[in-house]
């Protein structure tokens, strides 16, 4: 594919962000309004279809979704498996949610997300006297909560304290979370009191143990979803192979994207750790380096460390696993794989697969994961070279 520029590439909105304000909002006793630009990713939809089941009302149109919420009447108990698709994010959030249900609530996610460990969020729920069947979807949650106090081990994901928090609203009582472990991702639990406290909440992060307390969800009548920016580095691989200007409108880059973007030696990952396959590729074709923080991205998707190094081994690059992440050798040169390049149901894997496909060649299976993230991603990376 040859590509002409400059290039003009746009970003879907951040599922991250929608996925928490579509919590907040079901939770509500009114009307929000979401807005965003292009199209939400299927990690979004899925978490929507199963707020719907529990009886939130979702409108959804082009550049906006208006949610209304339960309100005092509270979430309904499903008929239906709530099915969380490839989302690691709506299973955890669900979970909680659904420790404050008296009935038993069955969620089930993709073949990808059967392999995630919820472990973790589990034993929380557990330990607060919850009944949970599987420690691996499919599984069953069973409230209501009875005591009001577990320890949380914060250190291979932030997701199970986010869902917590998000779903503290229909606690019965307060309670403490004893903080265990270095945190990792810790931008996302940021965003999740963040956006906590945009709907009037107190509860505030402390490192070593945490009073959740339940309160009243007010929610803004109109929110703007900003753009997905950790999809930036795929848009930066696409600049740096086919040697065109990047332009994209977007918010402020994080300290790990401005890092890459400065080459630098040392590229540390604990809190950006989805940034992996791009910025591994950015690496080796550049001044090389090494990536730290990413140990625990063995958890995502799939096992990330692996299929980073896979990826890399399929177009003729390499790179070495350490203690802490990935030494990568600069100054490489890519070539067409030999073989069809396996997804792993990873849709940035898929992504970064078929930007390294578009200069090179290569049969990508399954490219379509990439929706999960970015459904409009391989109809715009076709266009470019129209």
């Amino acid at each position: 594919m040859k590509l002409k520029g400059p290039l003009q590439w746009s970003l879907p909105p951040s599922k991250s962000h929608m996925i928490r304000w579509l919590v907040m909002a079901s939770q509500s006793s009114g009307t929000t309004t979401l807005r965003f630009s292009n199209e939400p990713g299927r990690d979004v939809y899925s978490m929507a279809d199963c707020l719907e089941l529990l009886g939130s009302q979702i409108e959804r149109n082009k550049d906006e979704w208006i949610v209304t919420g339960v309100g005092e009447l509270g979430f309904t108990t499903p008929k239906q498996i709530l099915d969380c698709g490839n989302s690691g994010t709506a299973a955890r959030f669900l979970m909680a949610i659904s420790a404050c249900n008296n009935e038993e609530i069955n969620i089930d996610g993709d073949e990808s997300l059967q392999e995630r460990d919820m472990s973790v969020l589990s034993g929380v729920l557990r330990e607060l006297g919850c009944t949970v069947s599987e420690d691996t979807l499919p599984l069953s949650v069973t409230g209501p909560l009875k005591t009001n106090s577990a320890s949380l081990d914060i250190s291979t994901s932030s997701q199970p304290l986010s869902a917590m928090l998000l779903a503290a609203p229909r606690f019965p009582f307060p309670i403490n979370l004893e903080i265990v472990g270095k945190a990792v991702s810790r931008g996302y639990y940021e965003m999740s009191f963040e956006i906590a406290r945009s709907c009037k909440s107190e509860n505030n992060f402390s490192s070593e143990s945490i009073d959740i307390v339940p309160w009243d969800v007010l929610v803004p009548e109109v929110v703007n979803v900003p753009t997905e920016n950790s999809l930036l580095p795929i848009a930066m691989l696409i600049s740096e192979l086919h040697d065109i200007n990047l332009e994209i409108e977007m918010a402020e880059s994080s300290p790990a994207i401005v890092s890459l973007a400065e080459q630098s030696e040392i590229l540390d990952l604990r809190d950006e750790s989805d940034l992996i396959c791009p910025a591994s590729v950015l690496m080796a074709i550049g001044k090389g380096g090494r990536i730290t923080g990413v140990t625990h991205v063995r958890g995502k998707e799939s096992d990330r460390l692996d299929s980073t190094i896979y990826l890399l081994r399929s177009f003729g690059m390499y790179a070495e696993v350490t203690h802490e992440g990935l030494k990568i050798p600069g100054g490489q040169k890519p070539e067409a794989p030999r073989d069809p390049i396996e997804t792993r149901l990873d849709h940035r894997l898929a992504m970064t697969a078929m930007v390294l496909a578009s200069k090179f060649g290569g049969e990508i299976c399954e490219p379509e994961i990439s929706a999960v993230s970015d459904p409009g991603f391989i109809s715009r990376l076709l266009e470019l070279g129209d």
